[in-house]
């Protein structure tokens, strides 16, 4: 715990002093800036229902489940990174399972996945860890893996600022059956994800 926290204060140090430099101060003492919020979302791309199991195409519908565990995530400026909590009030990583099928009133249930404060600096990748468990559609309950031979981190790359005081939103779509593989006679997870929009709130 201590050696996140020590992680974490030394990348928002780094941050602090690039952007005093960048902005030319040179007095001896200078106001740090306040942070802001990041906050992921993750919601499964609407027309993305459907799926073939053996010889049967398989629609979701309300009740059913796909638990993806999502972990470890990180915020990126080049290499220096900060770590991404569930919470701004929360100060240790979690791994939190979601159903990513989860539908309510025909629509897939949008989650935040993360939120929490970060320095106020420009921002070009997110990575963050998702792992499968059961598949569950109608009477069918599949086990689905992660392959042995491909990370289970998620890199999205896109180019945004988080300003000081604000909250920027980041918008990421999966595709939940079209990240189901089967191969042979075990389905695997490569998580098919996106980015779709980022905002500034």
């Amino acid at each position: 715990m201590r050696r996140r926290q020590l992680a974490c204060a030394i990348v928002w140090c780094a941050g602090v002093v690039a952007l005093l430099l960048a902005a030319g101060c040179d007095t001896g003492v200078e106001v740090s800036p306040q942070p802001g919020i990041l906050r992921v979302t993750l919601q499964s791309d609407p027309a993305d229902t459907s799926i073939l199991i053996v010889k049967d195409t398989v629609n979701v519908a309300e009740g059913d489940s796909f638990g993806v565990t999502v972990y470890q995530g990180k915020v990126y400026n080049d290499s220096a990174f900060a770590l991404l909590y569930t919470t701004p009030r929360t100060y240790q990583q979690q791994d939190v399972t979601y159903n990513i099928i989860k539908r309510s009133a025909g629509q897939y249930h949008k989650f935040t996945i993360y939120e929490c404060h970060v320095p106020p600096f420009s921002y070009d990748k997110i990575t963050f860890g998702m792992t499968p468990r059961i598949l569950r559609l109608g009477t069918f309950e599949i086990p689905v893996k992660s392959p042995t031979d491909v990370s289970p981190f998620v890199e999205l790359h896109t180019q945004f600022h988080v300003e000081e005081k604000g909250v920027t939103e980041v918008e990421v779509r999966i595709r939940p059956f079209r990240s189901v593989r089967r191969y042979r006679d075990s389905y695997l997870f490569v998580p098919d994800v996106e980015i779709v929009s980022v905002k500034n709130l």
